[in-house]
């Protein structure tokens, strides 16, 4: 399970001081792949960070003990196949044999090992860790390595599938220091911090990600992510061929999409990203069922997307993000409200609120393009039917700070507010809904609370089942109001002659088939 907020997302690198370029730099060499972003990675060691500006890089250095096929599967990666025991608690890989590190070196069973106990060992402080689950042992036989938890975890093979466990190869790292060596598709070679990262073809790969077409080494000689913090030197430079791909603005994105000679990606079915309204269920009358479903037929999701996100983005009523496990729109559509403001009033009408008595409630948001007008439309539309929402800003850190107190409180303001997860396993219901919750947002319900912790004791069938009845709860009960996905963040463009370039599960890019006009 990859799980990322909007805190993550976009407070990513606050600390980082960016530099740019006076202008578009010069032209890219024969056979380099160039990704202009707005920003710096954070680190190359993948047990310290999980931020998606790092895991964009990292994830062509290192790989994943296993993989997910276009239908969302569960297939190998470093591991050729894995054995779940029938309590859930026990786990077992069989790691392939003579995989090759980029610098000669071997990952087997003990490299895995080493990447988990490193991760999981509280004097790492990785923000991985808890993805895990609760481990009380690793063990290696041969080239088989075993990993025993306390508690039933089902979601833990579809965790080794994303980009927050990625394997390094242990010859990584040195005391304090890391040199990035892992067994993927490009190799680390330099890093210039805030302006540029370089890595080249590994000759000595080989493919085991079924997204990838090809199944040895990339196609071109070097990829390059730069650091280009003005949008527009983005645009500018993919224009003029100085960039092979950019990270375009929202209304950059939209420009392009409307010129045959570029391509814009955002990710199709397999962000894993989801967005949601959320509510302090605690304080009235937001502890109402009838008060929150009135919200929720108040909001035109349709609207959101037209206005905030240019049809970049799709509505969603499902608590789950397209492709995941449990994730069925047609169910979910009977379980959960749909703009009509007609039945919106009817339902404050019963809960004693009208013209003579509106609600007033305090809508909790961080700035982000795209979202600063779809609240405006939530604003308005609410409005509509006699609520008063006073938009209230705070950026990422200060407004998980003080919707973590928000939430906690039974008296005083009650507030909405907005919210987005990405993840590629549904177990992110248990991080948003299961007390504290992300930022104070759990959910007081001991049947959620014990749907949440059984979920897990589940696999296949079984659990999409007890998936499902988990939305239907959440959905009913209007704890959340799902509003769209695929994906609002992470856009890429190029020209419209590059070929091959994937966006794999949670937007991560994919250049291994890129080839070049």
């Amino acid at each position: 399970m990859i799980v990322r907020t909007f805190a993550q997302l976009i407070a990513i690198s606050a600390s980082l001081i960016l530099t740019g370029f006076a202008g578009p730099p010069a032209l890219a060499d024969s056979g380099d792949i160039i990704f202009d972003r707005s920003q710096d990675a954070e680190s190359l060691d993948a047990a310290r960070v999980s931020t998606t500006l790092s895991l964009q890089v990292m994830g062509q250095i290192y790989e994943t003990l296993l993989n997910l096929d276009s239908k969302g599967q569960i297939v190998g990666g470093l591991a050729s196949a894995y054995q779940a025991s029938r309590d859930n608690k026990t786990f077992t890989f069989q790691i392939r044999s003579n995989i090759k590190c980029q610098d000669g070196s071997i990952f087997d069973a003990a490299s895995a090992k080493w990447n988990i106990d490193r991760t999981i060992n509280p004097k790492t402080g990785s923000p991985n860790a808890s993805s895990y689950g609760d481990i009380t042992s690793t063990s290696v036989a041969g080239n088989r390595l075993t990993i025993t938890l306390a508690e039933p975890y089902s979601p833990l093979p579809t965790f080794l599938t994303s980009v927050q466990s990625l394997m390094m190869c242990p010859s990584t790292v040195h005391g304090a220091n890391i040199t990035p060596i892992g067994t993927g598709p490009w190799r680390f070679v330099d890093w210039a911090r805030n302006d540029r990262i370089i890595l080249a073809r590994n000759p000595d790969f080989i493919n085991y990600n079924p997204l990838v077409t090809d199944h040895g080494p990339p196609f071109e000689k070097r990829l390059i992510f730069r650091v280009v913090p003005e949008g527009s030197l983005r645009v500018a430079a993919l224009k003029t061929g100085q960039a092979t791909f950019v990270e375009p603005s929202l209304a950059d994105a939209t420009d392009l999409t409307k010129d045959k000679d570029y391509k814009v990606y955002t990710g199709s079915q397999r962000t894993g990203q989801l967005a949601y309204l959320g509510f302090t269920t605690k304080i009235p009358p937001l502890n109402d069922v009838r008060v929150r479903r009135a919200l929720g037929y108040a909001i035109d999701r349709r609207a959101l997307t037209d206005i905030g996100f240019d049809d970049l983005v799709d509505p969603s009523t499902c608590p789950v993000a397209p492709r995941l496990l449990g994730y069925d729109p047609a169910r979910c559509a009977t379980w959960a409200t749909s703009f009509d403001p007609a039945k919106a009033k009817a339902l404050l009408k019963e809960a004693g609120y009208g013209a003579a008595h509106p609600l007033n409630l305090l809508f909790s948001v961080s700035p982000l393009q795209g979202w600063d007008d779809a609240d405006v439309v939530i604003q308005q539309e609410l409005r509509s039917v006699g609520v008063n929402a006073r938009i209230e800003q705070r950026q990422f850190a200060a407004w998980v700070e003080f919707m973590s107190v928000k939430n906690r409180q039974t008296t005083g303001e009650p507030a909405l507010w907005t919210m987005g997860m990405s993840g590629s396993d549904p177990d992110y219901l248990v991080f948003l809904w299961k007390p504290p919750g992300y930022a104070g947002g759990g959910v007081d319900d001991p049947v959620l609370q014990q749907m949440l912790v059984d979920q897990r004791r589940l696999s296949g069938d079984a659990r999409a089942a007890e998936l499902l009845d988990i939305q239907r709860l959440l959905l009913t009960k209007a704890y959340e109001i799902p509003l769209f996905s695929p994906g609002w963040f992470w856009l890429v463009a190029s020209k419209s002659d590059v070929r091959g370039f994937k966006q794999g599960y949670t937007a991560m890019p994919i250049f291994n088939d890129v080839q070049l006009p």
